[in-house]
C-alpha cells in the first residue's frame, strides 16, 4: 500500500475538524482535543516515514538483485581424424598433350581435427606419390616423387544439409625433398564422400602439377 504526502495531509486535516466537531458539540475537551491532534499526527507522521522508509529499503534490495549471467551459446564439440580411401589422379596441364595419361595411384587421405557437422580449420594429409610419366621423367631427368604432404590451417565450411567444403588459398610446406607451394579446394557430400583438387609446385619445377582425389 501506498500512502501519499498529499493524503496524509488530507486525512490529518479530517481527522481535525471531526475532533473541533466534537469539541463544540461537548464531546472532548481543549486538552483533550490537543493531546488527540499531536497523537494521531504523531502517528500518521510515523506511518508515513514507516512506509517511505519500506520503499527506500525495497528499492536497495532490488538494486543488489544478480541476475543470472546470460548464456554465451558457446558450443563445444569433440573433433576427431576422418579417413578417406579413394584415388589419386596426378596431371602436368602444361604438357599433358605429351603425356601418356594421368598418373593414379590409391591412397587414402586424412583430415585431422575434424568434425563432419561442425566448420572449422582443419589439417589434410596426403601420402607419398610419384609423378613418373615418362615425358615428365625425361624432361626434368629424373622421376618427380612427392613426399607426404601435411597441410594445416584448412578452412572447412559445413553445410546446414550436411558435408561442407575445404578450401586453402595458399599452403607452402615441405613434401619429401620438395618445398612444395599451392592451393587446395575439395568437397565433402552428406554421405561422407571426398573429392579433392591439389594445384602445386613442387621445388623450382615452373609449371603446375594437379593431383585430383576421389
Amino acid at each position: 500500500m501506498k500512502l501519499r504526502t498529499g493524503n496524509a495531509s488530507a486525512l490529518c486535516g479530517k481527522k481535525i475538524k471531526c475532533i473541533f466537531a466534537k469539541e463544540q458539540s461537548g464531546g472532548y475537551g481543549f486538552h483533550e482535543c490537543i493531546y488527540i491532534i499531536m497523537y494521531k499526527g504523531r502517528t500518521i507522521f510515523n506511518l508515513f516515514w514507516a512506509l517511505c522508509f519500506g520503499m527506500v529499503l525495497v528499492s536497495c534490495t532490488q538494486d543488489n538483485v544478480h541476475m543470472p549471467e546470460a548464456d554465451t551459446g558457446t558450443e563445444t564439440w569433440e573433433t576427431y581424424t576422418q579417413e578417406f580411401p579413394g584415388r589419386l589422379s596426378t596431371t602436368v596441364p602444361v604438357v599433358q598433350e605429351h603425356l601418356q595419361g594421368p598418373v593414379e595411384k590409391d591412397m587414402t587421405v586424412r583430415l585431422k581435427d575434424f568434425h563432419i557437422g561442425h566448420s572449422g580449420h582443419v589439417t589434410l594429409t596426403t601420402e607419398a606419390f610419384d609423378v613418373d610419366d615418362p615425358f615428365v621423367s625425361n624432361l626434368l631427368g629424373k622421376d618427380i616423387r612427392i613426399g607426404a604432404m601435411e597441410i594445416p590451417q584448412v578452412e572447412y565450411a559445413a553445410y546446414p544439409s550436411g558435408g561442407g567444403h575445404l578450401k586453402k588459398d595458399a599452403f607452402d610446406i615441405q613434401a619429401g625433398e620438395y618445398r612444395t607451394r599451392g592451393s587446395l579446394f575439395g568437397e565433402i557430400t552428406k554421405d561422407g564422400a571426398l573429392t579433392l583438387t591439389l594445384t602445386y609446385r613442387p621445388g623450382t619445377m615452373p609449371f603446375d602439377i594437379v593431383s585430383e582425389f576421389k
